[in-house]
């Protein structure tokens, strides 16, 4: 009868101090730790400094690992394996078939919840939860690949009245993307869809470093987001509704 386990830890959108008790204390009592870095980012050191909080060893997996599943589920049939994650486990696709996969297998699953910056970066931004559509990542555009889809997410929330939550692409060749990068995919993908929604001038929320020592907290013009490009922490951008709530603008004022 097997008696492993796989369980998904998430470490919050900080540093390790961002993990809880109940996720420190299944750490200390696994066989295996692993994690992964390349869906989100963390402070530097943070995985040296959870190896010292929990007194164990963490082997960091590439992408092609984590998404392979093979080590991952090979380690769980019989020992208690963790997959330490920043952020929220729950919030990548990769996780979610990384457990549909274990459970196939029959490995007991088990995942401990963290603060996301999907909710973190509503809070900080003052507007309205319920007023935030499909959210949608912005990602590069290279020679060959020039995806649109965020665009087209803009534009239906925007018709509807509702703000959008922009993730910025993580690459692993081109990094993180940083708002100079993203303004510019912005504007392009302005002069291919022509639906008047961002000119240079355009109003948008840029929110980087939330939960880390430092943030970046503005409501700003496209043409003003370079200027944030060497602050620390990954960054996303809110495109917030034309039809904003007087509380909504002065919040969105005060950044």
């Amino acid at each position: 009868m097997q008696k492993g386990k796989l369980l998904l830890i998430g470490t919050g959108i900080s540093d390790e101090r961002g993990i809880s008790l109940a996720g420190l204390e299944a750490l200390r009592a696994c066989n295996k730790i692993y994690a992964e870095r390349y869906t989100n980012l963390t402070p530097e050191g943070t995985l040296a400094r959870l190896e010292t909080l929990c007194g164990k060893k963490i082997t960091l997996l590439s992408r092609e690992s984590v998404e392979g599943e093979k080590e991952l589920l090979e380690a769980a049939k019989s020992e208690t394996v963790a997959l330490v994650v920043a952020g929220d486990p729950m919030i990548a696709t990769t996780h979610v078939s990384l457990l549909l996969s274990a459970k196939k297998r029959g490995i007991q699953t088990e995942v401990i919840h963290a603060s996301s910056v999907l909710s973190a970066a509503i809070g900080e931004s003052g507007l309205q939860a319920y007023k935030f559509g499909k959210m949608v990542t912005l990602a590069y555009w290279r020679d060959n690949y020039k995806p649109m889809s965020a665009y087209d997410v803009i534009a239906e929330n925007l018709s509807r009245g509702l703000h959008t939550l922009l993730l910025l692409d993580i690459d692993e060749k081109l990094g993180p993307m940083k708002p100079s990068a993203a303004a510019d995919v912005l504007l392009k993908m302005e002069n291919e869809g022509k639906k008047k929604i961002f000119t240079p001038e355009t109003k948008l929320v840029l929110l980087k470093g939330i939960g880390w020592q430092e943030q970046v907290k503005k409501y700003c013009h496209i043409s003003e987001l370079s200027a944030y490009d060497e602050k620390q922490g990954p960054a996303v951008i809110i495109v917030p509704s034309a039809t904003l709530h007087f509380v909504e603008l002065e919040a969105l004022e005060a950044l």
